[in-house]
């Protein structure tokens, strides 16, 4: 039996579309012209505060020096950035209670995140002069995350801590974030 290729073209878009259609834990994200699949659980034991929601308003490159956390439909965030053009050191550490997968954004030189290898801690290290430095990162379900941030080796007042699109500042550094029901 021969198989024209229109034909064998068409069957196996039409086969990949039911491969993701049928499985309905699978994302797609596009990303720099690639599109990238991650497969994620459906988390049926709460979700993030409405706090945590949504990038600080205050948040851009050349801001007041701190760390800059969110969380949206495609994981949470952090961003490190300071005015000027000075060296700042910026490093922390994120622990979660289920295991987590993470991206780096925009880091240069000795900058540098590690997942631990069971994937639950998070560490970071930013060298940076004034732009945007930071990671993305997901959790699978996790009930709670703690954060803890440095700035120069001593450990950031919470006024230089951002959360969320109303700009909160956490009660502690570190400082947990749990799901809610």
């Amino acid at each position: 039996m021969t198989i024209r290729r229109p034909l064998l073209g068409g069957l196996v878009g039409l086969l990949t579309l039911t491969a993701v259609l049928v499985t309905p834990a699978t994302t797609l994200a596009a990303t720099a012209g690639s599109t990238t699949v991650t497969t994620t659980t459906a988390c049926t034991d709460g979700h993030w505060p409405a706090a945590v929601q949504g990038v600080p308003t205050l948040w851009h490159a050349g801001a007041a020096a701190g760390d800059y956390i969110w969380h949206d439909a495609y994981g949470w965030h952090l961003r490190v950035t300071h005015r000027g053009t000075t060296r700042a050191v910026f490093s922390g550490r994120i622990v979660s209670s289920a295991p987590m997968t993470a991206r780096a954004v925009r880091l240069e030189g000795s900058d540098f995140i590690a997942l631990s290898a069971d994937r639950l801690t998070l560490t970071y290290r930013f060298t940076n002069y004034g732009a945007v430095d930071g990671l993305n990162f997901r959790t699978d379900c996790a009930r709670r995350l703690t954060f803890g941030g440095s700035l120069n080796g001593a450990k950031l007042p919470i006024s230089r801590i951002w959360i969320g699109r109303a700009n909160h500042h956490p009660l502690q550094n570190p400082f947990v974030v749990t799901r809610i029901s």
